[in-house]
């Protein structure tokens, strides 16, 4: 089998950039990612292990689950508990704590020296996932001030200021609520594409608004489904083009500071009733209140504790649901090789198929003084105008695998064609191989 090497020209790397779309649904607390519900498996309610509306971000326990037996044991067994590692039928890393002093990226460096020995089995977890988070704040948590997530993308906000005064949110808070959306990176890769992200707000499955960077500059425009009544305007901040927040491609973030009501008169024609609290077990029929841009998203999980979750007294909207869609920027490493067949070559083979019929390779001709290999006759599949004689001898072969090798001749990667690609002693051929890295 012959060897070639790759020349300068042969290998090149680029980058392919793909957008691909994401899409929640929001409603009554449960959150549904790209439309979709669970998916039973035999062992799991969710094959994927993960709560819908979430990514797993290993998606290696597909359909496993935790069979709680401890007494079965990878590898041999240690008379000392702490030193087995357990077969519990999930697929999770572990480590041995030892002289190379290993251990997991999350592990505080007190908890890996007093909480275990030499020896011992660390563990961690591939049951994690990923989905969009909703962070409340009211004007005295401060968003902006020190140790809150205002204080931590502040930097970014005036970055972005030079693209409209959306972005500019002074010391404390920009409003009496800031409302905002977290979006991990999983999702939208290395940034939300611009002019792709669309907030929806339904009551009892009505679009009654809707917003989005229609400007591409970060701003969320609103889009006013209302209908004011006769004689009626809309304020400023329902009317179509008003601006009720901002969005930070590069961090994943939705902020929105707009409290006014949906109505067609900004005021109470369009209200909704809520929950008291996140089991929908107690109805609240008595007090209701406007449906506005600070409560988009409400029954996604909480970010954190310092924020708000719901205004003062709610906790899920009844008849409300919210949907939004973006799409990202993933950037795949890609690699191009090109394997040459030059004329000439590559027109030999060991396949038994190469010589005639009836040949046999394995009587050599020998004497006391004398070793030498049976000639053989190759088969000779040239077409030709006449079944005899047939035309002249062509050596032919086909190639079905292209081999891709390390400087140390190890194979690293196997390259099929579809279909056998014929090679004549006279004809060049090149085999484009590419790899998304």
């Amino acid at each position: 089998m012959p060897l070639y090497k790759f020349g300068a020209g042969d290998v090149f790397y680029n980058q392919l950039r793909t957008y691909p779309s994401s899409s929640f649904y929001i409603y009554s607390g449960s959150v549904y990612y790209q439309n979709k519900s669970t998916e039973p498996g035999s062992n799991v309610a969710n094959v994927n292990g993960v709560p819908v509306g979430n990514v797993s971000l290993f998606e290696l326990n597909v359909d496993r689950v935790d069979t709680g037996i401890k007494t079965v044991f990878i590898g041999p067994e240690s008379t000392t508990a702490t030193q087995n590692v357990i077969d519990n039928g999930t697929i999770y890393p572990f480590v041995y704590k030892g002289l190379s002093k290993e251990a997991f990226k999350g592990m505080k460096r007190s908890e890996f020296i007093n909480s275990f020995s030499n020896g011992d089995v660390l563990t961690g977890s591939y049951m994690m996932s990923a989905s969009i988070t909703r962070r409340l704040y009211a004007a005295e948590a401060g968003f902006n001030d020190t140790n809150v997530d205002g204080a931590a993308i502040k930097n970014s906000l005036d970055f972005a200021k030079r693209l409209g005064s959306h972005y500019d949110f002074p010391s404390g808070s920009s409003a009496d609520y800031t409302n905002v959306i977290y979006i991990p990176s999983i999702f939208y890769g290395s940034e939300i594409k611009k002019g792709t992200v669309n907030l929806k707000v339904f009551v009892t499955g009505t679009l009654v608004a809707h917003c989005s960077d229609s400007r591409y500059d970060g701003a969320l425009v609103m889009q006013s489904d209302a209908t004011p009544s006769p004689g009626v305007t809309l304020p400023a901040s329902l009317q179509t083009g008003a601006t009720v927040g901002c969005v930070l491609y590069k961090e994943g973030a939705i902020i929105l500071t707009q409290a006014a009501g949906f109505g067609a008169d900004g005021t109470d024609t369009l209200q909704y009733k809520y929950y008291n609290n996140r089991t929908n077990t107690t109805t609240n029929t008595d007090d209701v209140d406007n449906v506005n841009w600070t409560l988009f998203g409400l029954g996604l999980p909480q970010g954190n504790d310092v924020s708000l979750e719901h205004l003062p007294g709610q906790a899920m909207i009844q008849s409300a649901s919210f949907g939004l869609d973006f799409a990202g920027t993933h950037k795949i490493p890609t690699v191009t090789m090109l394997a040459n067949a030059n004329r000439g070559e590559l027109n030999y083979t060991n396949n038994p198929t190469y010589i005639e019929y009836g040949q046999t390779a394995y009587n050599p001709v020998t004497s006391s003084t004398f070793f030498g290999e049976q000639q053989l006759n190759i088969k000779n599949i040239h077409s030709s105008s006449y079944s005899d004689p047939t035309g002249s001898l062509k050596k032919t072969t086909y190639i079905t695998k292209v081999g891709i090798y390390d400087d140390k001749k190890k194979l690293i990667g196997i390259a099929s064609v579809a279909k056998p690609v014929k090679k004549t002693e006279d004809r060049d051929l090149t085999f484009k191989l590419k790899l998304d890295i």
